[in-house]
C-alpha cells in the first residue's frame, strides 16, 4: 500500500491531547496544505485564524457550548422520538461545566470563506481534510469541532478575530500531540457502493 493511502486509512479524530506545544513551522505547513486544496474556479477565498492562547480557547469553548445548547434545546422541542435520544445526550454533554469542546488541544485553526468564494462549503471542507491528513503525516492529531461552528455567528468573536462579518466560518479544527494510548483508526464497514454501472 502506498504512503498516501496509509495516511488516509490511518488518520482518526483525536479527542485527547498532551500539553506539548505544536511548533509554528508545523502549524504553517498544515495551513499551507489546506490552502493547496482544490477550490471553486481557483478563487482562493479561504482565510485562516490560529488561536493558541489558552484563555481564549477556554472562552470560545464556553461560547460554543452555550450557543450549541440553545440550538439543540430548540431542536429537542420539535424532535421526533428517534432523534430525541441523540439530542438529549448532546445536551447532557454540553451542560457539563468540565466539558471542553476542544479537548485540551493547544491549537485551534478556524477556516473561513470570504464572500467571493463560489463554493465556500466545498472549499473549506476540502481544505480541512488536507489539513487533517497533513497533520497526521507529521504525527499531529486533529478533530473537526462541530460545536465551535457557532463561533462564526458571534459578532464579538468575529470582531476579536479581526474577521469581517461577511466571512463564513466553515471548519473549526483542533490540532495537537495525541495523548499516549490507543490512537488506532476507528473500524469502518464495507464500502456501501449502491450501484456500479459498467
Amino acid at each position: 500500500m502506498n504512503e498516501v493511502l496509509k495516511n488516509i486509512y490511518g488518520r482518526r479524530s483525536v479527542r485527547a491531547y498532551s500539553d506539548e506545544p505544536v511548533s509554528e513551522e508545523v502549524i504553517n505547513e498544515i495551513i499551507k496544505a489546506g490552502f493547496h486544496a482544490p477550490n471553486g474556479m481557483n478563487v482562493q477565498a479561504l482565510r485562516f485564524v490560529v488561536v493558541q492562547k489558552r484563555e481564549l480557547l477556554t472562552l470560545y469553548s464556553e461560547i460554543g457550548k452555550r450557543m450549541s445548547l440553545t440550538n439543540f434545546k430548540n431542536k429537542l422541542e420539535a424532535a421526533v422520538p428517534q432523534e430525541r435520544m441523540g439530542l438529549e445526550r448532546l445536551i447532557e454533554n454540553l451542560s457539563n461545566p468540565k466539558f471542553d469542546i476542544f479537548y485540551g488541544a493547544p491549537v485551534l485553526i478556524l477556516v473561513f470563506a470570504a464572500p467571493e468564494a463560489l463554493t465556500p462549503n466545498e472549499d473549506g471542507a476540502l481544505a480541512a481534510e488536507n489539513m487533517m491528513l497533513a497533520a497526521h503525516s507529521m504525527g499531529i492529531g486533529s478533530c473537526w469541532i462541530g460545536f465551535a461552528g457557532a463561533l462564526g455567528y458571534n459578532p464579538d468573536v468575529m470582531k476579536e478575530l479581526n474577521i469581517p462579518s461577511d466571512h463564513k466560518l466553515i471548519a473549526p479544527l483542533i490540532f495537537g500531540h495525541p495523548k499516549k494510548g490507543d490512537m488506532a483508526p476507528s473500524q469502518r464497514m464495507e464500502v456501501p457502493i449502491v450501484k456500479w454501472i459498467r
